[in-house]
Parts: structure tokens; sequence; C-alpha cells
């Protein structure tokens, strides 16, 4: 019995007892259990550091990658101050120049009152970038270090070719600001973070500097194809310290999504019927079998929507818009510090990021 039938039949109608009511309900409470998970496994030296040798931030990241710390930052705000970026009040603090950046991306990526196709590339780009590491990847030569757009090569393989227009892009900002201390690396994790807040409803995802960049291309063949099965996509996550609500979590950025190279015969098509905005339509439309044509269907999605395991949370985030974007939230900052050894040694800039936008 699938759990959005369990559900409605519980809340649906009255309770009657039937012989069978005693399997039922052990069934609802597994279910039950099966609702959103975050993942928890630490990383970088965060595995070996004791508390009293943590950071501020150290103990910061290490609370949100447990999943008891808050992700999202709705309060803290930054005004730099005058002079401009060359001012020495603002080279005095890291995140300050940080503040500049956010301006120019928020100026691109949200316009008419919808994040634009730069938006949606720069969510691509951070995944693309930090997903090409597992668990077993040698420290140095694969995650979130910019290598996607530094080493050249990267962007010719098959599933990048979508990324190709965002590169000049971020080449351009990172020329512009790499004076300033700024690496390619943390630019791609800050606008993918920039980028889901400036679709309208999305987070305000906290923000954390300091990461290194490598001009060697990472390991291929570590993203999941769009069409494999719910079991391989779990288990390529699950190398990444990512469990399978985080995978559902995750997913919801096909939410700004726009195709380009899976149905040649729909470029541009969206994954759901609101594209410029941050909503769950995404999640209902997945699993609805009357959308409209239009709509660009993965079967990978389709496949996690209805899987055993992954199906309670995706239905949960359908009816749940808070519950997701707290967790969308949390399991993208773990998915931007993969690969990234030195994260007890990194500075908080989460008050330069722009304010949100509502849907």
């Amino acid at each position: 019995m699938k759990a959005s039938v369990i559900v409605s039949t519980l809340f649906g109608s009255a309770a009657i007892a039937h012989p069978g009511m005693g399997k039922a309900m052990e069934e609802i409470k597994q279910i039950a259990k099966r609702q959103f998970q975050p993942s928890t496994e630490m990383l970088g030296e965060l595995k070996t550091l004791t508390d009293s040798q943590l950071s501020t931030t150290g103990k910061a990241i290490k609370a949100i990658l447990l999943g008891t710390g808050s992700p999202i930052d709705t309060t803290t705000f930054y005004t730099a101050p005058s002079g401009g970026k060359d001012a020495a009040a603002c080279k005095a603090d890291r995140c300050c120049v940080w503040k500049y950046i956010a301006n120019d991306m928020r100026a691109v990526m949200f316009q008419n009152g919808v994040c634009t196709n730069i938006a949606r590339g720069s969510i691509r780009l951070g995944f693309h970038d930090a997903a090409t590491w597992t668990k077993t990847t040698p420290i140095g030569q694969g995650g979130a270090d910019g290598s996607i757009i530094l080493s050249g090569t990267e962007m010719s393989r098959g599933e990048n070719s979508a990324l190709i227009p965002i590169g000049p892009v971020y080449t351009a900002w990172h020329n512009t600001y790499k004076s300033y201390g700024v690496t390619m690396a943390d630019l791609i994790q800050f606008g993918a973070k920039v980028a889901a807040g400036s679709c309208p409803g999305g987070p305000r995802i906290r923000h954390f500097v300091g990461r290194v960049d490598n001009p060697n291309a990472n390991p291929a063949g570590l993203l999941p194809s769009p069409f494999a099965n719910a079991s391989t996509i779990l288990t390529t996550f699950a190398a990444k310290t990512i469990g399978p609500g985080g995978v559902v979590a995750l997913l919801g950025a096909h939410t700004a999504s726009r195709q380009t190279v899976i149905d040649p015969t729909q470029v541009g098509a969206a994954q759901d019927s609101t594209p410029g905005r941050w909503d769950q339509n995404y999640f209902s439309e997945t699993i609805n079998p009357n959308t409209p044509s239009t709509i660009v269907k993965f079967q990978s999605d389709i496949n996690i929507a209805n899987d055993a395991v992954t199906s309670p949370v995706w239905t949960q985030f359908t009816n749940n818009k808070a519950a997701w974007d707290t967790a969308y939230a949390a399991e993208y900052i773990r998915m931007s510090l993969m690969g990234f050894q030195d994260i007890n040694g990194m500075v908080e800039c989460t008050k330069v990021m722009p304010s949100v936008l509502p849907l």
C-alpha cells in the first residue's frame, strides 16, 4: 500500500476496527519512520577533530551536518562600508567583497519577477562541480574545487554540455574578483546558493568561504544518469554521504530546471509548470500522470518518486514546503563542502546573502 493511500485513508475516514488494523497501523508507523531523515556523516577533518578543537564556524557546520543546526538564515544582514570594495574597511572584512559579488549575481539571476537561465545554470554548476567526489576519492582529487571550469576539460563531458554557456559567466566574475582572494571553488558554491534564493520562494542558505581551487580535472563517471533506477541513484549518493531523504531534497532543485539535452525535441522545456519560482510543483507534477506534455520528466526522478524508500519523503515535501526548504539547504551545504579538508578554518559569510524573495 502506497504512503499517500494510507495517509488519505487514515485522515479521510472514521477509524473502523477490523482484523487487519494492527498490521495496517504497523505499516503506517514504518512509513512515518521513513519521513525525511537528514544525512549525518561528517566531512573533512570534522571526522577527527574533537569539539574542543572546533572553531566557531567548525561548530556551526558540524551542527548543520548532524541535522541539529539551522541551515537557513533570514535575519543576519550586512551593509558594506563606504568607499567600495577597495576601501580599507572592506578589505579588513573577508566577507565584504562577497557583498559586491552577491549584488552582481542577484542582478542577473532575478529579473522580471522570476529567476533566470543564469540562476538555473548556477544551481546545476554547483552540483556538478561538487558531486565529482565520493568517500573513497583521494584527497585533493575531487569535490567542490572549481575544477569544472578551471581544468578546461570537465566541461567537455556529456553530463556537463548544458553548462557550457554558464562557464564564461563565472570566468568573468572570477577574473573580476580573484585579486581580492576569491577562489573559483567558493564562487561556484556561492553562486549556487544565491541562485536558489533568486527564485521567488527560495531559501536563504548559510554560506562559508575558504575552499581551495584545483586546476586538474576531477574523476569522471560520478554523476548519476537521468535514466538510472532508484537503487543506482541511492547508491551513488550514499557514496557521497547523502542519504535517501537528502536525494529527494536535492532533486527538488529541478523546480527551476529547463532541460536542454535529455529530450532534443523539447530544448528549453521545464521540469514543472513554474520554472521561475522555487515551489513544490515539481514534486506534485512529477507524479501526476496528467501534467502537460510540455513538462519534461526525467525517468530517474520518476523512479525516486515511486520508490518504496523515498516515496514517503517525496509526499512529505509535496505537502510541506518549509520541511523541503530546510532539508534542501542542509543537504546542499553538505554538497558544497565535499572534498574539502579545512572546514574548521572556513569563515561564515551568510550575512552578505541577498534577501529572501517571496513566492
